[in-house]
């Protein structure tokens, strides 16, 4: 069980140091680190959506 929680607690620290790095490269803005990452989750879904739909990616002939 508590290699369970030294897990958890390691991922934990990583997730709060990549949300600390987001803030920190939008200068402490929450809206503009929410902003970005659901740009960048859209722009990934459009092109998967894109791939899955049409057989190829939007960059391949």
């Amino acid at each position: 069980m508590a290699h369970a929680a030294k897990t958890i607690d390691a991922e934990q620290t990583a997730l709060d140091e990549r949300v600390d790095s987001l803030l920190a490269a939008h200068n402490g803005d929450a809206r503009a680190v929410i902003e970005t990452l659901l740009l960048t989750a859209d722009s990934r879904a459009a092109r998967i959506s894109f791939g899955y739909v049409r057989g190829r990616l939007p960059d391949e002939p």
